[in-house]
């Protein structure tokens, strides 16, 4: 990874805009035109995804040796446009390509990129979760129901009962599926208003789900024990423990093979593909370096190749998977990640820290040859 040179300015300065949303940043989501970062306070902070000054139209290239450099911003960076949902803390997810889904206790509401709001539904009891669909649309639980809302905002389905209270809620790629933590059990049921028999596991309490690309496995943060592995097909459940910290964060790869997770002082990514019948756990690939301080977010590229990872301490760092080398983005300080997003195409990091920092970080594509 080239690591691009400038005078003055610090990478994270040239390649990044970066604001002061005043509340704790506790998630973030993209959209074709925009990226919005959920806020403690019940608010979104929505920024424009295009960068007036992008960084590739700031690049020169050295003829004499082919060194790259990057000039600083002529400009100031356009401020972000606040909106204020609820009086607490949201559920955020893209609803589709043009906006985003945002919660308001039993409220379930529509926000635009140029920050229009409008009310989709309301439930009548409090929305626990909110999970976007793979072809556009959002699943929503709420009062032990799950409805599935299109990109329009219209509904597409309801599964009455589908549950109690949900703590985690995830949808196959395919849309065949979904996964939904209730309790200490995993329930898998089909996409659909008349669902197939439910498959059940005791796992623990779950806080986070994700689905393989290829839907042939479910992992599971289960609060006290670390991640678990649930492949559907035969019910094998591999246990994987000993994080030091929760496992707040878990990231496939595109082709199914790789599992990156937080939760220790280094990335730590699983060679799911490594798992035989007699295999106890998957493969550990070293990446990136060990540190003092917790990974407390870590999420995939889209092409499958690279990790990023936000710090306790703030720091925000890019490997390769099972490379130790790392692409320093954000130096150490000013509040803790805790919410971190490569954007569809992996041109763009967008993370926020729970001192009220947000930024998107874009990279022209000659960084990571």
């Amino acid at each position: 990874m080239d690591t691009m040179e400038a005078e003055t300015a610090t990478l994270y300065d040239l390649l990044g805009r970066h604001w002061t949303a005043e509340a704790p940043v506790t998630d973030a989501a993209f959209a074709e035109d925009g990226v919005a970062f959920a806020l403690a306070d019940g608010a979104l902070a929505i920024a424009p995804l295009t960068d007036i000054e992008p960084p590739q139209d700031r690049c020169r290239i050295a003829l004499d040796g082919g060194r790259t450099t990057i000039s600083p911003r002529r400009k100031p960076v356009p401020p972000l446009t606040k909106v204020v949902v609820s009086d607490a803390p949201l559920h955020l997810a893209s609803i589709g390509t043009s906006g985003f889904g945002a919660s308001d206790h039993s409220r379930l509401l529509s926000v635009s990129a140029s920050g229009v709001t409008r009310l989709i539904a309301d439930h009548g009891s409090p929305i626990d979760l909110v999970a976007p669909v793979q072809t556009g649309g959002i699943l929503a639980a709420s009062g032990g129901s799950v409805i599935f809302y299109d990109a329009n905002g219209d509904v597409g389905w309801l599964q009455e009962r589908a549950g109690g209270n949900a703590s985690a809620l995830a949808v196959s790629r395919d849309r065949r599926r979904f996964a939904i933590g209730v309790g200490i059990r995993l329930l898998v049921r089909a996409f659909g208003a008349r669902p197939e028999p439910t498959a059940s596991f005791e796992l623990g309490p779950i806080s986070k789900l994700a689905w393989s690309p290829d839907g042939t496995w479910l992992a599971a943060s289960v609060v006290g024990t670390g991640v678990v592995l649930v492949r559907l097909a035969d019910a094998r459940i591999v246990r994987i423990s000993s994080y030091p910290g929760s496992t707040s964060s878990l990231s496939w790869s595109v082709n199914a093979r790789v599992l990156a997770t937080s939760g220790a002082y280094r990335m730590i990514a699983w060679d799911i593909s490594s798992l035989r019948d007699d295999s106890e756990r998957p493969i550990s690939l070293s990446t990136g370096r060990a540190r003092s301080v917790l990974v407390e977010t870590a999420d995939m590229h889209p092409e499958g190749r690279l990790i990023a990872a936000g710090y306790a301490d703030g720091m925000v760092v890019v490997a390769r998977i099972g490379e130790s080398d790392e692409l320093l983005v954000r130096p150490p300080g000013r509040g803790a990640i805790h919410a971190l997003r490569w954007s569809p195409d992996g041109k763009h990091l967008a993370f926020g820290t729970n001192n009220g920092e947000a930024a998107i970080v874009t990279f022209p594509s000659q960084i990571f040859k």
